[in-house]
This record gives C-alpha cells, sequence and structure tokens, in this order.
C-alpha cells in the first residue's frame, strides 16, 4: 500500500501561486537593475532574472512540502517512442490552431494596439542578444514553466481529485495569465490545455517540457524570419481564411491523435489492474 502523504492543492492555492509568482516577477525589475551594477551583458542579466522567480518558487514550495511532510510527486520518465511521433504531430496541430485563432484578435487600437507594440518592443530587443534570448526561451522557460504549471500546479489538482479537464483548463489559463498579453493568454490556453493533456495521459514532465521546447523552438524561428521580413504574425500579411484548410486538417489530427492517446491509456489502465 502507498502510504506517501502527496502534495496536493485546489484552486484558491493555484491562484495564490501564480499571485505569488508575478508579485515576484515586479520585483525582478529591482533585481534586474542591481545586475546592471556588475557590469553583465542585457543578455546574461535577462537569462538570470528570468530564473530567480521559479527559483525562489521552487524553494518556497519545497520547504512548506518538507515542513508539512508532504511528496510532490512529478515524474522524469520518458515514455514510449510512438508516443512522442504522435504527440509531436498533435503539437504541430495546435500550434497551426493557436496561430490562427491568436491572429483574430486586433493589434491596433487604443488599448491593444499600445500593448502590441510594447510585446513587439520587448522581443525586437531580446533578440539583438540570441544566445541567451534563445537558451532561455527554448531551454530555460520550457524546463521552469511546465515544471511550475504542469508538474506542481496541474499535478497538485489532479492529486487533489480535482477533474482532469477542469484542472488542466484551470491551470493552462493560469499559465496564459503570468504572460501578461492578450495574444498569449490565448496561446497559454490552447497550447497549455494540450500540454496539460499530455501530462494527464503520459503522467511525465518529461513529455511536457519536450512539447514547449518544440513550441518555442518554432516560435523564435518564426519571429527571426518576420522581423527579418519586417513582419508581425503570417496571419496578419494574407486573408486568415485562406489558412482555413491547414486548420480545419489540425483539428482533425488533434481529435484523431487525441482518440489513440486515451485508447492508449485506457489499455495501459487495464494491464496495470
Amino acid at each position: 500500500m502507498n502510504t506517501k502523504n502527496y502534495f496536493k492543492i485546489n484552486y484558491i492555492e493555484s491562484v495564490l501561486l501564480v499571485v505569488v509568482f508575478i508579485t515576484l516577477n515586479f520585483f525582478n525589475i529591482i533585481f534586474r537593475k542591481i545586475l546592471y551594477l556588475f557590469n553583465l551583458s542585457d543578455g546574461i542579466i535577462f537569462s538570470i532574472s528570468y530564473t530567480i522567480p521559479f527559483i525562489f518558487l521552487f524553494m518556497l514550495i519545497s520547504y512548506q512540502a518538507k515542513k508539512k511532510k508532504l511528496f510532490i510527486n512529478i515524474s522524469y520518465k520518458f515514455s514510449p517512442w510512438y508516443i512522442y511521433i504522435i504527440i509531436f504531430l498533435m503539437m504541430l496541430s495546435i500550434i497551426i490552431v493557436n496561430e490562427y485563432i491568436s491572429s483574430i484578435i486586433p493589434r491596433n487600437g487604443p488599448i491593444l494596439g499600445k500593448m502590441y507594440k510594447e510585446v513587439d518592443k520587448f522581443l525586437k530587443e531580446e533578440i539583438k542578444n540570441p544566445i541567451p534570448f534563445f537558451s532561455t526561451t527554448v531551454l530555460l522557460a520550457p524546463i521552469c514553466e511546465e515544471v511550475f504549471f504542469r508538474g506542481i500546479i496541474l499535478n497538485g489538482m489532479l492529486k487533489n481529485n480535482i477533474n482532469p479537464i477542469k484542472a488542466v483548463i484551470f491551470s493552462s489559463f493560469l499559465f496564459g495569465l503570468t504572460h501578461m498579453n492578450p495574444w498569449q493568454l490565448i496561446g497559454g490556453l490552447i497550447i497549455g490545455s494540450f500540454i496539460g493533456f499530455t501530462y494527464v495521459i503520459t503522467n511525465s514532465i518529461i513529455d511536457c517540457i519536450l512539447l514547449h521546447i518544440m513550441n518555442n523552438l518554432l516560435a523564435i524561428i518564426s519571429i527571426f524570419i518576420f522581423i527579418k521580413k519586417n513582419r508581425n504574425n503570417i496571419f496578419l500579411e494574407d486573408n486568415i481564411f485562406n489558412y482555413l484548410y491547414p486548420f480545419i486538417i489540425s483539428i482533425l489530427l488533434l481529435i484523431i491523435g487525441s482518440y489513440i492517446l486515451l485508447k492508449i491509456k485506457k489499455n495501459n489502465n487495464i494491464k496495470n489492474i
């Protein structure tokens, strides 16, 4: 019999953790100014300051778990090779779906226009230091964010017997919310939900990290291409209805892939009985 007392979390505690995370990011502005005193490059400061809130948060959660004698059960196992073929194809499909849907959100106007210019300005400034930007976005971000949002929040909600669908959607909403703009909020909800679904199926944080890496890598490549061509978004340059067929095909692939994964999980559960 398993007598371990697992780390569990509810809706309110999930929100509080994210509030603490956002608050730490605001204080992080002060920490960045301190780092400038050491004559570090902007790229290095970006990488260091990005990880600080996560490190502090992980230490806080670990301390509280140890104090209450709770076991944070995060699985770092690898899935069978055929699972990766399925989820990578599905990830490509969900990226297309996300790009299509998020492109509908306006990028002009007194509020959204100003917000989008700030996001665009931030990206253009950060890619001036390509190596730190790439390593942070493609490596550090997937690891830190997946451990936090899927490994701690989603996993904790599932251990608390919260309905998996509700847990996946709620944790993904919080994930999108931390990006502080409507386009990545939608992206966080859509892509985060798929990554969360994958976690429910495979119970592996490694799978989540690999999917996140794939998404961010493709996003970085597209940013370099679009900025080089003086474009912001592929769907903004063309009529989005020209991409309706790829959108529909992606939806069909997601449905088929989800069916296969659910069937695999069901078969594995039967074998484990």
